[in-house]
């Protein structure tokens, strides 16, 4: 009767380590989660690697530990094998100060999950001293028309300048650098569809703007 014991239990553990539970999957795995102080905010970024089921985010803030209140609601993927990114931008910042951010991912079933909280200093005056921050009514125009940006650079920049386009659900959609930038610098859009889309251009060594346009066609 022990060996007949012995060897149920035997076949048992070797199922389980042949076809593991489902708990021991992730539904999300989350590669980054980051934020970047902007001169009307904060704009937070994330990317899954794979996701399983997901519904979506909501992106939560606190200004003390442990007192999250949501700010808002990103979609999942659902199913996914490969690299998505996301993107939020938190303009509702009452104060100057330290903020907690954090990801409440959701399953399509209701289970919820975490993410690691991350903080930052929100100081956006200190964004324009320390990296030439520059209003958006000053430096980028939209020429419908066209399908294009125009960039006016307010100073002379000699570093390569990266301009990435983001949807409004926070895939990259566009990129292009530019080694020798001149003065403005033409972007065409063409190819992209109509919506919503966030403009992110930046140097190796500093942030310069984060700008909302619309296509329309």
């Amino acid at each position: 009767m022990k060996k007949i014991i012995f060897y149920i239990l035997f076949i048992l553990s070797s199922f389980q380590s042949i076809y593991p539970q489902k708990e021991d999957i992730l539904p999300v795995q989350l590669i980054y989660f980051e934020a970047q102080v902007l001169s009307n905010g904060v704009l937070l970024r994330w990317g899954t690697a794979t996701e399983i089921n997901n519904f979506g985010f909501e992106v939560q803030r606190a200004n003390i530990p442990y007192q999250f209140s949501t700010l808002g609601f990103v979609p999942g993927h659902g199913n996914s094998n490969s690299p998505k990114h996301y993107m939020f931008v938190d303009t509702t910042l009452p104060n100057y100060g330290l903020y907690y951010y954090r990801l409440k991912q959701i399953d399509t079933d209701g289970t919820i999950h975490y993410s690691d909280t991350i903080s930052v200093n929100y100081f956006p005056a200190s964004v324009k001293d320390k990296n030439q921050s520059y209003t958006n009514e000053s430096f980028v125009y939209h020429n419908p028309d066209l399908n294009k940006l125009t960039i006016n650079l307010t100073e002379n920049i000699t570093d390569e300048i990266t301009i990435s386009i983001f949807s409004i659900t926070g895939e990259k959609v566009e990129e292009k650098i530019f080694a020798n930038p001149s003065n403005p610098i033409s972007f065409s859009y063409k190819n992209l569809p109509a919506g919503v889309y966030l403009i992110l251009i930046n140097t190796k060594s500093k942030f310069l703007l984060s700008n909302k346009f619309i296509i329309l066609k």
